[in-house]
């Protein structure tokens, strides 16, 4: 495969673009996929220890994860008072629960005498009591019950009332986001540009028609940069280069919204990997691939692309699956893989046709991290909003197949899967120190790291510390 430009940072894939490929759309294209922008983000390597190392673990958990915004869970698990989700970030915990006036709290999951965890499991209560000694505390976290007061005057004459401490919560279309910083920057202009684009996309209409998370043996970068690039496509996917434009995907990193960036992949259009295929040959690839297309040909007429015909044929599939109107939705919205980041861990799809919301987590170590997925389905119109599916929860030795109602998606992940802990291995090596990037199909990745590195560097500051400890794993330019 050839290029269309040499140039450091500029050089794309021969074929069609996915703005290309948006002009060819039988219906309106949305405006926020026409908002597109690219950032160059250097060529240096990227230490391996980032990856490995337990010190960077810590610094990241403590100057990342517990300064910016986590989606904990969605407002649909915890529709009634007293219903709460547990939120584990690496060592620390939170429970997020809706309180008797319908407000949303998230308490520092720790007894205030002696730190036993108060909830280990998700599930509604009346109160929170704690399993060791008994204090108990109300849903709106005020100390409620003190076996032998008498013995605590310290704590009954404390101006706070023993009152559990709080992180920051922010709703947004459904999902409710934690910040153990409680001086951090709000939601609104953190999320900026991830808020202004999903207006078009009715996000709060949709429920949790599916959910699993799984422990992956993978440091969680790996496992979130796996679902950050197309480029794996031809090794890892090859059974939908006939229908998946994976080289021709498009990046955007946009300078005035810092923590929002997309992936966009476009479907029904070949891989610029192969030969030229005929477009009735791309679209019997893809309808005998998805269940959409129930294994029947899809005919491309005269004048038509395999693109348009698929999508034609899907969006009535959806249609019927999801008892909504769906004739406006453009075809990019009906088939694309239009994938969202919210830095450093959420990445919601948008569109119609892959629902899907991914978040990522440390694990207890370096080696091991958790992903979530879920699958959300649009609401049938005039239908009562169904209640949220059971989280089902796969151990290491699990593979997505065993999470019922993921469907065919488990055996696209399960390769995905393969490579991880042969990543995790191989960042151990030490022939050669360092990851090398892609200049475009993976500046996001770098852009990651970038992120990662301001956020620990300005945390080191605004404690005292010198930066000095971010030196031996910082991205710099050789």
């Amino acid at each position: 495969m050839t290029t269309t430009d040499d140039h450091r940072g500029t050089a794309r894939s021969t074929g069609p673009s996915l703005q290309e490929l948006l002009d060819t759309d039988t219906r309106e294209v949305p405006v926020s996929l026409r908002d597109e922008s690219y950032v160059f983000q250097g060529t240096a390597d990227v230490a391996k220890s980032r990856y490995t190392d337990p010190t960077f673990a810590s610094l990241e958990v403590e100057h990342v994860f517990a300064r910016t915004w986590q989606m904990a869970c969605h407002e649909d698990q915890i529709a009634k008072p007293g219903e709460h989700i547990v939120f584990d970030l690496a060592d620390q915990s939170l429970i997020v629960t809706r309180t008797d006036d319908g407000s949303i709290k998230a308490f520092h999951n720790a007894c205030l005498h002696r730190g036993t965890k108060l909830r280990v499991d998700d599930g509604r209560v009346a109160s929170f009591r704690c399993p060791f000694h008994g204090w108990r505390w109300s849903l709106e976290g005020e100390l409620a019950e003190l076996p032998c007061q008498w013995d605590f005057p310290q704590v009954v004459e404390a101006t706070d009332g023993a009152q559990l401490p709080e992180a920051q919560v922010a709703t947004w279309a459904g999902w409710v986001f934690v910040n153990f910083d409680l001086d951090a920057e709000p939601f609104e202009t953190y999320a900026a540009k991830l808020i202004e684009h999903f207006e078009h996309y009715d996000f709060a209409d949709r429920y949790i028609a599916f959910h699993a998370v799984k422990e992956v043996p993978a440091n969680w970068k790996v496992v979130m940069e796996a679902f950050s690039e197309g480029y794996h496509v031809i090794a890892t996917h090859p059974q939908i280069l006939e229908f998946t434009a994976d080289a021709n995907s498009e990046y955007s990193i946009w300078p005035d919204s810092a923590n929002v960036s997309r992936f966009v992949n476009g479907f029904g259009s070949q891989s610029p990997h192969l030969s030229e295929l005929t477009e009735q040959q791309v679209a019997d690839a893809y309808a005998a691939f998805s269940q959409r297309g129930a294994g029947a040909g899809i005919p491309v007429g005269e004048g038509q692309t395999a693109r348009q015909a698929v999508a034609e044929t899907f969006r009535g599939a959806l249609t019927k699956l999801y008892g909504a109107d769906l004739s406006d939705h453009s075809d990019s919205e009906i088939l694309d893989a239009i994938l969202y980041h919210l830095f450093p861990a959420f990445a919601p799809w948008a569109g119609v046709g892959q629902p899907l919301v991914y978040r990522w987590r440390p694990g207890p170590t370096p080696d091991t991290s958790y992903m979530d997925v879920y699958r959300m389905a649009p609401v049938a119109d005039g239908a009562e909003r169904p209640a949220p599916a059971r989280t089902t929860k796969l151990t290491l030795e699990q593979n997505w197949d065993e999470a019922p109602g993921m469907g065919g998606l488990a055996a696209v992940f399960e390769q995905d899967m393969a490579n991880l802990p042969r990543v995790q291995a191989g960042l151990k090596s030490t022939g050669k120190p360092t990851v090398s990037f892609g200049l475009y199909q993976e500046a996001r990745l770098r852009m990651f790291h970038h992120l990662i590195d301001e956020w620990i560097t300005t945390g080191l500051a605004a404690a005292g510390r010198s930066t000095a400890e971010l030196e031996p794993y910082a991205v710099t330019e050789g």
